[in-house]
């Protein structure tokens, strides 16, 4: 065995109490009860001159108790059954999406690699068998540098860049968020660990990040649309050309249920918890006025669709 492949082990060995620590932060519970929906193939949708393809990464386990830690569970079980929604739950969805046009290939988010749960990880394996090879990933673009979503850019043995040939996107305010020595100490316990191998992460891929703020063109037809609360820098991806278009939301709206009819409630995930709920009042207002496809790394694959009010609220529509 090569003195490197022995070393990029130590590394892996030495990430994997961080991730341990988050599995046990989080627990084995399920969190958002959805209608569940195989991900099946890619899902592909036109945006002008621009192929917006959903790809999914897996599924996620996280229990009820931190999701909704001040709602009373007699509250959500109301509200599920009114949706016609399974009490027990079902897995998470985590719906990545990939933009092309021409050579260029952006992918929105890096889903969490092998290490998180073991029924996620599975983005890279999905897009080569769509016949997308990763050194042909030109950029790959962050909403948030939680796990599930940035800790797909990193090998297995957590040092070697899975889209060797990309540059890297992330709000300017995500990075010094997650990039600062003191925010694990800072952070929910549930989220210590997590914090830990983040800011290793982007220390591995440092030199080839780009921060820009919000409204900043990303790429022809991607800009970032700031949408704060989930964590400090979260970001949407708004996607636009031809006069058409699509919002790539990340996590501010997770569920068909919560996030459209209850945006009010207070969510664990969210790091402030009170901006999270302007946030996503904001953004629903947004989508149901302008009728913008929304495409939710976390609702039911693939998670495309479209925001309307009902009532004092609001209602997704798949697409």
């Amino acid at each position: 065995m090569s003195d490197d492949t022995i070393a990029r082990r130590e590394t892996a060995m030495r990430l994997q109490p961080h991730r341990r620590a988050v599995l046990a932060g989080l627990g084995t519970a399920l969190a958002w009860p959805i209608v569940a929906r195989a991900a099946t193939g890619p899902v592909t949708r036109k945006v002008g001159a621009f192929d917006v393809t959903i790809v999914s990464d897996g599924t996620l386990n996280v229990p009820l108790s931190f999701s909704l830690p001040e709602t009373p569970p007699a509250d959500v079980a109301a509200l599920f059954r009114a949706h016609g929604l399974p009490e027990s739950g079902s897995p998470s969805q985590t719906n990545a999406v990939l933009i092309s046009s021409g050579r260029e290939r952006i992918l929105i988010d890096a889903g969490s690699g092998p290490g998180f749960q073991p029924t996620a990880g599975k983005l890279q394996d999905n897009l080569e068998a769509a016949g997308i090879a990763p050194d042909s990933i030109t950029k790959v673009v962050f909403t948030h540098c939680h796990a599930d979503h940035l800790w797909g850019v990193i090998d297995d043995f957590g040092d070697a860049e899975r889209f060797p040939n990309a540059t890297y996107v992330i709000g300017a305010a995500e990075w010094d968020f997650w990039i600062h020595p003191e925010t694990a100490a800072r952070v929910p316990d549930a989220l210590k660990g997590m914090a830990l191998a983040t800011r290793r992460i982007l220390k591995t891929i440092e030199k080839k990040v780009e921060r820009r703020r919000d409204g900043d063109r990303l790429a022809p037809a991607v800009s970032y649309l700031a949408t704060p609360g989930h964590t400090p820098g979260h970001m949407a991806v708004l996607i636009e050309d031809g006069g058409q278009r699509i919002l790539v939301g990340g996590d501010v709206l997770t569920h068909t249920a919560i996030s459209f009819a209850r945006p009010d409630w207070r969510i664990g995930a969210d790091l402030d918890r009170d901006q999270g709920i302007a946030t996503r009042k904001r953004l629903l207002d947004l989508l149901a006025q302008d009728r913008i496809p929304l495409i939710g790394f976390h609702i039911a694959w693939p998670g495309l669709g479209v925001v309307e009010r009902q009532g004092t609220g609001y209602r997704f529509s798949p697409l």
